[in-house]
């Protein structure tokens, strides 16, 4: 049966027409960011932990300082955290002092943070910690590495030793043949 096609009005193509532009143009005013400072701020420190270029960061704590909802942040205190992560040097030591200077911004408390008789639902996790990375060290980097390194070894030796020394005496092979072999001798006798 062939499938109609509704008629085409000049309204109805400029619609059409218009709709993928319309969408992308929504799509980026909104672009996900939050327009509360404590967010960013926020967002900033979590870009820290996980060790975002300075770049980033810095982006992220403009944003913070002109987002139009400002309660909660001390601005001075963000400011000097501006300061310190623009600062020429190594990323190493100014980092972990914006950080610092970031969470005494929201005095001490993430926005994110469970309240109290609050269950939490959907995509909150539940915590207001962030934690810095895990990175546990590779190879032997103590003397507890090397006893448990040596007790494995050990316990391998002494694996190998015992599967030599309880073998059993025959095959199974072998004495699946005995036990033919029996077998045919005793059929034979009869």
């Amino acid at each position: 049966m062939p499938v109609r096609v509704a008629a085409r009005t000049p309204a109805a193509l400029a619609v059409a027409a218009l709709a993928p532009l319309l969408a992308a143009g929504l799509a980026h005013a909104h672009d996900g960011e939050s327009d509360e400072s404590a967010v960013l701020v926020e967002q900033a420190i979590a870009l820290i932990v996980n060790e975002a270029p300075k770049e980033h960061v810095t982006e992220r704590i403009d944003d913070a300082l002109e987002a139009p909802h400002k309660e909660g942040v001390d601005l001075n205190l963000v400011r000097r955290a501006r300061d310190v992560v623009e600062r020429p040097g190594p990323e190493s030591a100014s980092l972990p002092e914006a950080r610092g200077l970031l969470l005494r911004s929201l005095g001490g408390k993430l926005p994110s943070a469970p309240k109290a008789g609050h269950l939490v639902t959907g995509t909150e996790t539940g915590t207001s910690v962030v934690l810095d990375e895990f990175r546990p060290a590779r190879g032997i980097a103590d003397s507890g590495d090397a006893a448990l390194f040596a007790l494995s070894l050990l316990a391998i030796a002494v694996g190998l030793w015992l599967s030599v020394r309880l073998r059993p005496r025959y095959s199974i092979r072998e004495l699946k043949r005995r036990t033919a072999a029996e077998e045919d001798g005793e059929g034979r006798k009869r």
